[in-house]
């Protein structure tokens, strides 16, 4: 009996591969945005707990100040890292969704091969059986081996 090939077989894993290294690079972002927004969530914390927080002399005062002007300043580097990777998934998920299609035409195309390649086998094995039973009257009812 005929196996069924799929053609572009070589094509549709390298899809495959391709779609799988974009969800690695999503998720590792996705990862990496996740930390960046704790590190930012933190500094807030941080900051909102010294802003209460009275100091007896001006030199700490001021000590006290430029810390807080420090955090403000991470918080904003980190609120710009933040938006370039929100950005950089955005970009991402779009080529994703578009691997994802590509897989999904490949495989649909598959399937269509496929049933197409088991209805032409079925075709000619009722064919042949049909040619048999036709042997079969032909030669009047007669057992033919």
């Amino acid at each position: 009996m005929l196996k069924f090939n799929f053609t572009l077989e070589k094509l549709l894993d390298f899809r495959k591969e391709n779609e799988d290294s974009l969800k690695q690079e999503y998720m590792g972002l996705g990862s990496e945005l996740s930390l960046k927004e704790k590190r930012i969530n933190e500094l807030l914390s941080e900051k909102n707990n010294l802003m209460y927080l009275v100091e007896p002399t001006v030199g700490r005062m001021q000590i006290q100040r430029n810390y807080l002007d420090e955090i403000d300043q991470q918080v904003s580097k980190l609120r710009l890292e933040s938006l370039k990777l929100q950005q950089g998934l955005a970009k991402l998920l779009e080529r994703l969704v578009a691997a994802q299609q590509e897989r999904k035409v490949l495989e649909k195309l598959e399937v269509k091969q496929k049933d197409e390649f088991e209805a032409k086998l079925a075709h000619e094995e009722q064919k042949e059986l049909d040619e048999f039973a036709n042997r079969k009257t032909l030669k009047g009812g007669e057992n033919y081996e």
